[in-house]
């Protein structure tokens, strides 16, 4: 039988195997575009990734893979999409932005899944920081061989307590941390002129997760970086010295290293 469609009331509803959002990490702003390359690799076929294009809402779908089928023809579950339970590391995605906004990365998801994966992108340093934020920019060298980059470290950026912001080094070793300011200060000593300078000045501390097996031209998923042991970070070698204490100023580029040195360096 043949049925024609009615415009405004009915509408063409494609199973997805995967959809994934992905997500500026400073204000969760959605982020899709042509300049957003995102790529599926089969394991199978790993020499021939291809490219998904975002929906009008920007959700990259997945709604094929080789030797998979597909129920069209019925209303299915996700979980019914197979017809036998997928490999675990058949599929990833690699992505990369073109306009030098975000660190590429690699994802390993669960699939097929009815949820929309949500997946943030975290600045890169050649992204000019947004006016009115703060930032960070740090470049990162190993300790026992100054020459290879501490690549693909995670960092925090901690006020006491409080997480100011994190995000990942590249294959370079080179981070950028973007985050709101902080709330001025409330009260100072007693006598202290209360000027703008001294009630917008933190004391904040930098930490990185790293793994000295890591390799540049190994792109990683973030959450195998957030797994990653904690390591001393050092603002100076022979003899070290450990990272200090660092004083974020309103208005001012926060910088973790300590001339002569253009370098922080992770004691691996």
């Amino acid at each position: 039988m043949t049925r024609v469609l009615s415009p405004g009331a009915d509408r063409i509803v494609r199973p997805a195997l995967l959809g994934v959002l992905f997500h500026d990490a400073i204000d969760g702003r959605p982020v899709h575009g042509h300049d957003l390359v995102v790529e599926a690799i089969d394991a199978w076929r790993a020499d021939r990734p291809w490219r998904l294009n975002p929906s009008r809402s920007g959700v990259y779908g997945l709604h094929a893979l080789r030797g998979v089928q597909t129920l069209h023809d019925r209303s299915t579950a996700p979980d019914d999409l197979l017809e036998s339970p997928p490999p675990a590391d058949r599929l990833s995605l690699r992505v990369r932005d073109l306009a030098g906004r975000y660190v590429a990365t690699r994802l390993n998801p669960n699939w097929p899944s009815g949820d929309i994966l949500r997946v943030p992108l975290y600045s890169a340093v050649t992204r000019p920081a947004p006016l009115g934020l703060g930032s960070l920019k740090v470049d990162l060298r190993r300790r026992t061989n100054t020459v290879l980059p501490a690549c693909w470290a995670w960092l925090t950026l901690r006020l006491g307590a409080s997480v100011l912001a994190e995000g990942p080094a590249d294959e370079q070793g080179r981070a950028q941390l973007v985050f709101p300011l902080p709330k001025p200060r409330e009260g100072l000593p007693h006598g202290s002129p209360a000027t703008a300078e001294a009630l917008l000045d933190w004391t904040v501390t930098l930490h990185a997760r790293w793994h000295p097996d890591r390799r540049p031209n190994e792109l990683p998923d973030w959450a195998t970086l957030r797994a990653q042991p904690d390591m001393p970070l050092l603002q100076a070698l022979g003899p070290d010295v450990p990272l200090a204490p660092l004083s974020l100023q309103a208005g001012v580029p926060l910088e973790a290293h300590r001339p002569p040195s253009s370098f922080v360096f992770v004691a691996d």
